[in-house]
């Protein structure tokens, strides 16, 4: 199912094919003044929202998030704090003041702090019976399993205001995640896209390309393989002379060797855990894939210690090594990290996580967004489900802004990048091992099993990893689903 931002990347990669001289797309509101800012246009037939304008007398919304997931400023932004001529700035604050006119609602957002603190207050609340949150928006995995368990978090079906299955919903997503039918993780076109890419100098790219050849031809083709990308990687090596291989010499690829390493596993489409079909969840790589999850995890471990490969990780004390150092030919970026290489001299390309093989059907990588909670104490169920329907509703603009701010005026010089963007972002996928990973230590270690044996001094491969931690992983994954 396309979300709403998945036609609008569709959309701008349509009119920058025809027209690449266009500056940006403008805000849709600009192009058809008719038109509302999130209401969706379908040839002369303007959709409407399905929640009607109401008057909740400034009842409060509170929303608290974890800012280490829901990063400050994309989600919800004060008048002061705005700065002049940003859109995405001006997008966010009109949605939140679309929505209480709309509503008559006070949208307030509470930093609840790092993903070891954001839960507290939340909790401290709801065990009071204190109706004090309206909304919770969490990390990506910590917690969740927690807030779950211990009935901290309500069914978004019992909100009957909430349109699921609508494009600006990703019903697909929230239903992989469901435990017993009930769906405690709320995911929208309000959640901006968090996930992690491939970035590429494009100048030096162009130094090899009697080598590489045209890397958005070999993605369309099926092509752009992992083997592909380590031999392209392994072109470039050079010491700056002081004997001595660190962050002042050039590499052929860069990354953070922990978080962006376990997207490899799904780019495989490996994934961490699957339902049986006696109704029981399993750790799957060694059952369904247990050659190709043996042989990842060696490539990837001789990739990552190479001397044309630049690690850093939480346990070396390394400096990272950016495209924008001019140093590097590919590195790892999450989709937020593009925006700081817009004012840059060096030219980025993106691409998608590469296939295990030409075989595989899709593009595929690991979504990291937090979700969407609901407080079990909330006392006003249809104002806390008709905010939260219209959020998502107002979020086009936002999304169109977003995608703006990560390309900027690139976008017109580099309708390939549009092209593999709408590529990434439509190959999100979601797995409960991640975001259900707190639900044991032993689910946690399988989690980053790739990431510890690269990064971790002495730790095992892969097979090792599976054998100690999948009989307990697999029993308090399911006894949530015994609890509820």
């Amino acid at each position: 199912m396309k979300s709403v931002t998945i036609k609008i990347l569709a959309l701008l990669l349509a009119a920058l094919m025809v027209l690449p001289m266009l500056a940006a797309c403008g805000d849709t509101t600009e192009e058809n003044p008719d038109t509302t800012a999130g209401q969706v246009t379908e040839g002369d037939t303007e959709r409407q929202p399905a929640v009607a304008k109401k008057d909740y007398q400034d009842a409060e919304f509170v929303a608290i998030y974890c800012a280490d997931t829901f990063n400050e400023g994309y989600f919800f932004i004060d008048e002061e704090d705005r700065k002049p001529g940003n859109d995405m700035d001006d997008r966010v604050y009109e949605r939140a003041l679309n929505v209480e006119e709309y509503l008559g609602v006070d949208i307030i957002a509470e930093n609840g702090g790092t993903f070891q603190e954001y839960t507290t207050p939340l909790k401290n609340a709801i065990s009071a019976g204190d109706d004090s949150y309206q909304m919770v928006m969490t990390h990506v995995y910590m917690e969740v399993a927690n807030l779950i368990t211990n009935n901290y978090l309500r069914d978004f079906q019992d909100f009957e205001s909430m349109q699921l299955e609508e494009d600006y919903w990703n019903y697909g997503l929230m239903s992989d995640l469901s435990i017993n039918d009930k769906m405690f993780c709320g995911y929208n076109d309000f959640c901006l896209a968090n996930c992690y890419m491939i970035g590429f100098n494009k100048d030096m790219v162009a130094e090899y390309s009697g080598t590489i050849g045209n890397l958005y031809d070999q993605v369309r083709n099926k092509q752009w393989t992992l083997e592909k990308m380590i031999e392209y990687s392994s072109l470039v090596s050079q010491d700056n002379g002081d004997g001595k291989w660190d962050e002042n010499d050039t590499y052929g690829f860069s990354c953070f060797a922990w978080v962006p390493l376990v997207s490899f596993q799904h780019a495989a489409n490996i994934p961490i855990v699957k339902e049986g079909t006696d109704g029981e969840f399993y750790i799957s790589p060694m059952v369904d894939n247990s050659e190709k999850i043996i042989a990842l995890d060696e490539m990837l471990y001789d990739f990552m210690k190479a001397e044309y490969t630049y690690t850093y990780s939480p346990f070396d004390g390394k400096q990272a090594l950016p495209l924008k150092s001019g140093r590097v030919m590919f590195e790892i970026v999450n989709n937020y990290g593009l925006v700081s290489t817009k004012e840059e001299d060096v030219k980025v390309g993106v691409l998608p996580y590469p296939l295990w093989d030409s075989k595989q059907e899709k593009y595929q990588t690991l979504s990291w967004n937090g979700v969407l909670g609901i407080p079990t104490t909330v006392q006003d169920e249809d104002m806390v489900g008709d905010t939260i329907e219209m959020l998502a509703w107002y979020s086009e603009p936002v999304n169109t802004a977003f995608y703006e701010t990560l390309l900027g005026s690139k976008v017109a010089d580099a309708p390939e990048d549009v092209e593999m963007l709408n590529l990434v972002w439509a190959g999100q996928v979601s797995d409960m091992g991640l975001v259900f990973s707190s639900s044991s230590n032993q689910m946690d270690a399988l989690l980053y099993a790739l990431a510890h044996h690269v990064s971790v001094e002495g730790k095992p491969a892969y097979a090792t990893y599976y054998r100690q931690n999948q009989k307990a992983a697999e029993r308090l994954l399911n006894k949530m689903f015994e609890e509820d």
